[in-house]
């Protein structure tokens, strides 16, 4: 790539000044920047807002003002108009608001998959007052708004997530969002994390599981003032309403530049009116200081130093949810490239990102935005050791619904679920194996418990990322442990399960002899893998289903003479403690021998019949009266209702 070697004068006193011009809401333009190194990203985002990266096509996005493209062009960059995101903002400040309300539609205009701030705090007050046992809505501090006594502020508030009456340990995850307001996917994504887990409980085991044995923090909203403001219509707002600072233009704090640790660093400003503004001091916005007071609270401090390195069974997990670029960061976000600027924790930082990208399928590195001092994910890591993690969602600040719905929440969901699994051990599980596709069948009528799954260590993804650690912790596997109930950390009986072959993704299987297992409330097999170097991934769970059917024998072979006839018998055994309804269809012979002539097909017809507990059944049906071909096998298939 050419470029040009020297900045005009009059750019390079721009720069130094700090006083650029900003991109205001009616005057400026999305445009692509290829070819970006990532050392000169710091650089781009003093020249206009910076939108993020898009690795996949090579291009950086920013909203800029002619004079900020014009600075932009001058560094000698291929740059041009990104119609497809400039669409998206003239069609979203062109959403008539008021028709959208008076036609009862919900979300945020334009966008009814995205729910609004009061709908936010409405489905979580409503999972708080629908399952208290499992679900506690609490005020952890003011918006700026609130706090200043300015109306439309907001209380900030968390739902916390864990079953009151399970007296297990629980590890806490903390999932954030929308910190900068008009990056729509975030606070639904966090939302519906919530959803799940709660509406969950009853049905899921996973979810079951995690509510048992997690504490999760769902702060959905952190910056509604800002919300707010996207919501009418302000597409570009990024920081908190703090009119003290460029009032009337771009008013407002950067959250994710507030924090104390690495504050001041690159890719933040002293400008009032850049989105990257750091405020007037470390800590300064009631946001930023009450959340970070929240999370004092809720993790353990694991640290006396910046440089301290974490112990590997620390507990906890911190995530900030934004968009877009398709990324998760780690710390340190505050510092540039090189191994040299890496967090003491580095290896494990990675491993854990690289487990949250095989789900996501984005990019997982330190630094592939640039350096940001003052983030909350620095904060979360460098005040307490606590790994933490910045989502970068999609594409678009205004990700259409159908793309949002059906790959962005479901892959965010997923990682989300993992970040919970990990939870307690987030430095050591990702360098174990995760257990996978687990099924648990208790046949009653011999006690045994059958089950089935695959074991899976290489579920890593950095997609392309060059940084250290060049390796993943990836080995054969050798063991696999099975509880009852609760995980086999806590379970005074475990048992062995059997790996069907050798390898770093394996099949296994267990037959266990348990005597009776009492059924009549939903009940758990916990599975854990460990590898050969020593290291157990998290759990999985399944529910233990019921084997109410038992076709005996196996198979049938029966010899008939060409004059002669022949019996079988096929029992079907209800070994279940419920009485089901059988509804049973038999159809045509699976094999046929050559003399085999359609004309003379028979219909093989199964009376229905129902099934109390423990009882069987045989039926006796003629067939073959008519044939002269020979038939071999016949299929059933049908339903057990009741």
């Amino acid at each position: 790539m050419s470029r040009i070697p020297l900045i005009s004068a009059l750019l390079l006193a721009l720069l130094l000044s700090g006083t650029l011009p900003t991109a205001q809401a009616n005057d400026s333009e999305v445009i692509r920047i290829y070819d970006v190194p990532n050392s000169d990203l710091a650089r781009l985002r003093m020249l206009g807002d910076f939108w993020g990266i898009n690795w996949r096509e090579n291009h950086v996005n920013m909203n800029v003002t002619a004079n900020g493209r014009a600075a932009v062009e001058a560094l000698g960059y291929r740059v041009q108009t990104d119609r497809e995101r400039q669409d998206e903002v003239d069609r979203f400040r062109s959403i008539d608001r008021a028709a959208w309300r008076n036609r009862g539609l919900g979300g945020i205009p334009g966008f009814p998959c995205y729910r609004t701030v009061d709908e936010t705090t409405a489905t979580l007050s409503a999972l708080a007052a629908g399952r208290p046992d499992l679900a506690q809505l609490v005020d952890i501090g003011d918006s700026w708004r609130q706090a200043n006594s300015q109306p439309n502020g907001d209380d900030i508030r968390a739902l916390v997530i864990a079953n009151q009456n399970s007296p297990h340990p629980k590890a806490p995850l903390v999932v954030m969002a929308a910190q900068h307001s008009r990056e729509l996917t975030t606070a639904e994504s966090a939302t519906r994390f919530a959803e799940w887990l709660v509406n969950g409980y009853d049905s899921n085991p996973t979810a079951r599981w995690l509510v048992d044995h997690r504490e999760i923090h769902v702060i959905a909203v952190q910056n509604p003032d800002g919300r707010r403001q996207v919501e009418g219509g302000e597409s570009s707002w990024r920081k908190n309403a703090n009119i003290n600072f460029c009032p009337g233009s771009l008013p407002g704090v950067d959250l994710n530049r507030n924090s104390p640790v690495f504050y001041g660093n690159p890719s933040s400003s002293t400008n009032a009116c850049s989105e990257v503004f750091r405020g007037p001091s470390a800590s300064s916005e009631p946001e930023t200081a009450f959340l970070q007071n929240y999370l004092a609270t809720v993790f353990e401090d694991y640290k006396d130093a910046l440089g301290d390195v974490v112990p590997s069974d620390a507990q906890g997990i911190f995530h900030s949810i934004h968009s877009s670029g398709e990324l998760i960061l780690f710390p340190w976000e505050g510092l540039g490239p090189g191994n040299s600027n890496n967090a003491p924790n580095h290896d494990e930082l990675a491993w854990l990102g690289r487990k949250l990208g095989f789900f996501t399928d984005y990019q997982v590195g330190r630094s592939m935005l640039g350096p940001a001092g003052g983030t909350m994910v620095d904060y979360a890591h460098g005040e307490l050791g606590i790994a933490a993690y910045t989502y970068e969602l999609g594409t678009s600040f205004f990700q259409s619904c159908a793309s949002f719905e059906s790959t962005i929440w479901p892959n965010v969901r997923d990682s989300l679920i993992y970040s919970a699994k990990a939870a307690q051990r987030p430095y050591l599980a990702p360098s174990g194996p995760d257990v996978v596709d687990v099924s648990a069948v208790f046949d009653g009528s011999q006690n045994r418990l059958l089950v089935q799954g695959l074991a899976d260590d290489t579920r890593f993804d950095r997609n392309g990322v060059a940084e250290l650690p060049t390796n993943d912790p990836i080995s054969d596997i050798q063991t696999i442990t099975a509880s009852l109930d609760v995980p086999p950390s806590l379970a005074t009986t475990t048992y062995s399960l059997t790996l069907d072959s050798a390898g770093t993704a394996v099949s296994f299987s267990g037959d266990l002899n348990l005597g009776a297992l009492d059924l009549s409330t939903p009940r758990l097999l916990f599975v854990q893998a460990q590898d050969d170097q020593g290291f157990s991934g998290p759990p999985e769970a399944a529910w233990i289903q019921e084997r109410l059917a038992v076709v005996s024998p196996d198979q049938i072979n029966v010899e008939v003479s060409p004059t002669g006839t022949a019996d079988a018998t096929l029992t079907l055994s209800n070994v279940g403690l419920q009485s089901f309804n059988w509804t049973l269809d038999a159809e045509a012979p699976t094999v046929r021998g050559q003399n085999y002539d359609p004309a003379l097909d028979e219909t093989l017809t199964v009376s229905d019949f129902s099934l109390n507990g423990g009882q069987s059944t045989q039926q006796v049906i003629g067939g073959g009266q008519s044939s002269n071909g020979q038939v071999i096998g016949f299929r059933f298939a049908g339903t057990v209702s009741g």
